[in-house]
């Protein structure tokens, strides 16, 4: 009697399994194919249509894009986050996305995507969604998983990762970012943390008592100020898809002089990149907090500056395996104070303005990994590419929204 239950309740998982696939495969081929009224009339799904531009004489692979969903809103009242693909207008093939919570309160309100892009070309991509109702129901596309986060007491804080690269954030006192280099490509830091002396990643920088490569600390009388031990942190994940994943941690009650701070540091990546985002937020005072930022001082490499671009950066035999490794930072220079070193760090202090919020790009490249760079030059060129590419961002105009969708 229990194997004939049993059997009953395999087939019942395997119906409930095959009925979603086809709920999902049915969502998709409508939206992206329409569908036909009776007496013969078409009718277009709703869609919402953009031209996105390259404003650079240079290829770009993996080039990320960020649409908010209100301004989605403001063209189609309509539109469904809940329901949606994303499409090269063209050849009707699928541009690979995700929808972010990036405000943790239960709802979408950023879709990150990836694609490639020719110099100077424009590309025109639709949205094709189905129109909000009680009756829909999520839809999670299911692209390529090239991006990472999570938290493992193994990692002793947060991981974030590429194919390309992983980064590690200890959320205490230390306040500082590790780096992962691989050997070969792929996502691995679950792995690692299982085998670390077999695993092909390998930790190439401990961030310690330091900065690593893009911690960060409050910055006072000329010194680098860290959370206290007792410092209140709340760790999460806020997002872990195929083409993008950021992961957050807020320091409550950090003190600050005679002030007691909300500090809020959020850390993204997009899948085929090996730099990350540092976002930093501050509340609790009225006036502008500076913070400072950058990676590990060596004695085996020299620190390369270029202040009219907004970075500085060192390649050598800098690795804990003692090989050759890249770091770099860049930084927006409308917002930079002052170049500082200490014994163990090169900082760049920042003055995030009236809202005390400021964003940073951390970036790091293993000489021995399948993808890093093999030489200074190549690295340089690396970071000076990776600079260009954020400082001059592919562009997106949402066109107007046509009302009548009958044909």
């Amino acid at each position: 009697m229990t194997d004939k239950v049993q059997e009953s309740k395999k087939f019942e998982c395997f119906y409930k399994t095959c009925l979603s696939i086809l709920i999902f495969s049915l969502i998709i081929i409508t939206l992206v194919s329409g569908c036909s009224l009776p007496g013969g009339k078409r009718r277009s799904i709703p869609q919402i249509e953009m031209i996105v531009e390259n404003p650079l004489q240079i290829k770009r692979t993996d080039e990320f894009i960020v649409l908010k969903v209100s301004d989605i809103k403001e063209m189609a009242e309509d539109f469904s986050q809940n329901t949606f693909i994303v499409l090269y207008a063209d050849t009707n093939q699928e541009v690979p996305c995700q929808l972010d919570d990036t405000d943790n309160d239960g709802i979408g309100d950023e879709i990150a995507m990836i694609m490639d892009i020719e110099p100077k070309e424009k590309k025109r991509i639709i949205i094709r969604y189905s129109p909000e109702s009680p009756e829909n129901r999520a839809v999670t596309l299911g692209h390529k998983k090239r991006t990472r986060s999570a938290i493992h007491p193994e990692y002793e804080g947060i991981g974030w990762e590429t194919e390309f690269i992983g980064y590690r954030l200890y959320p205490d006192q230390r306040n500082s970012i590790s780096v992962f280099g691989k050997q070969k490509i792929g996502l691995s830091l679950d792995k690692f943390i299982l085998n670390p002396s077999t695993s092909s990643t390998k930790l190439v920088l401990d961030g310690g008592n330091g900065i690593g490569c893009g911690g960060f600390g409050l910055w006072s009388d000329g010194k680098l100020v860290k959370p206290e031990p007792n410092t209140p942190r709340y760790t999460m994940i806020i997002a872990d898809g195929p083409v993008r994943s950021i992961a957050q941690v807020i320091y409550d009650k950090w003190d600050f002089g005679e002030k007691s701070l909300r500090v809020t540091a959020t850390y993204s990546i997009f899948a085929g990149q090996v730099w990350s985002t540092g976002n930093i937020k501050i509340k609790g005072s009225d006036m502008p907090i500076k913070i400072a930022t950058g990676f590990a001082k060596s004695k085996q490499t020299s620190i390369i500056k270029n202040e009219k671009k907004g970075l500085f950066y060192s390649y050598g035999q800098q690795s804990l395996l003692n090989d050759n490794l890249g770091l770099a930072l860049i930084y927006p220079t409308e917002s930079f104070d002052s170049f500082h070193e200490n014994d163990n760090s090169y900082l760049a202090v920042l003055n995030p303005g009236s809202d005390n919020e400021i964003s940073y790009w951390f970036l790091s490249s293993y000489g021995n990994g399948e993808n890093g760079a093999k030489n200074s030059n190549e690295f340089s060129e690396l970071v000076l590419s990776i600079a260009d590419k954020i400082k001059n961002p592919i562009t997106v105009t949402i066109m107007p929204v046509k009302k009548d969708r009958d044909k």
